[in-house]
């Protein structure tokens, strides 16, 4: 009788839970929550809107358009968001939340632990569909997978892109830039500053790898070039002649501050 009773309690307080969840949480306080919850982190240089929340069961969220701001600058919108409660990992005694949306033609699913970590994985997302990369006035194609691990703070990715396109004009601040057309790599973005462990890339002109870190929009950065010479035409070889290191192996330096538009 007692278990009897302990099972009618816990049932009770799951739908008492539910019901307030359903018909005492506002919409629009929820929205307040989240947007002034993401404004309040980190170096306040993020920023969130959200359009069309509305709550489902058993804790659950729905949001037509949510779009993330860096320094007032657009960065990346989702459509069709959800985040869903999730009791798998309650026998490791964590609360977590399946979130699964979609970012232009491409895809984003993971796992969110309150208060900010979680694993997510991006998958054939369009890099035209990521404003953020605009803003350096470099265009940019290809489609991004990466898994991301977010730990408050800090944010770290793997990412590749097997179909690069970069526009000529990127060529004046990385040579050969425009000639690769895979890349993939590591980075961990800690606020407003992102470190660039490695990236790779590869083309039809040699291969590449850029390593170092922007820092308050301050590039302090190394790509190394190892192309192949003699798919090289002669303004190419001249672009480049100045940064060699030994035969076959270029370093140029990337300092300074990026070109923003």
């Amino acid at each position: 009788m007692k278990l009897l009773n302990f099972l009618y309690s816990i049932t009770g307080l799951a739908v008492f839970l539910i019901l307030v969840w359903l018909f005492a949480v506002p919409n629009e306080l929820m929205q307040e929550k989240i947007e002034n919850a993401v404004s309040r982190s980190g170096d306040g240089s993020l920023s969130l809107s959200i359009d069309g929340i509305n709550k489902g069961i058993f804790f659950s969220l729905y949001a037509d358009t949510i779009n993330l701001s860096i320094d007032n600058r657009p960065a990346l919108t989702i459509d069709d968001l959800s985040i869903n409660f999730t009791p798998r990992h309650l026998s490791e005694g964590k609360i977590a939340f399946l979130v699964r949306g979609k970012i232009g033609a491409g895809t984003i699913e993971g796992i969110i632990m309150p208060p900010m970590k979680g694993n997510f994985n991006i998958d054939n997302v369009d890099l035209d569909s990521i404003p953020y990369l605009n803003m350096f006035g470099v265009e940019v194609g290809g489609h991004l997978t990466a898994d991301i691990t977010l730990n408050n703070e800090q944010v770290e990715a793997l990412f590749n892109v097997p179909d690069l396109n970069i526009g000529s004009s990127a060529v004046d601040m990385i040579p050969l830039i425009n000639t690769f057309r895979r890349m993939q790599g590591s980075v961990n973005l800690n606020g407003n500053d992102l470190k660039i462990n490695s990236i790779s890339l590869e083309g039809e002109k040699g291969f590449a790898r850029l390593k170092g870190q922007i820092r308050n929009g301050l590039a302090d950065m190394t790509l190394e070039l190892m192309p192949v010479e003699r798919n090289l035409n002669t303004l190419e070889s001249m672009i480049i002649g100045k940064y060699i290191v030994s035969p076959g192996y270029y370093s140029v330096p990337i300092n300074g501050p990026l070109p923003v538009q």
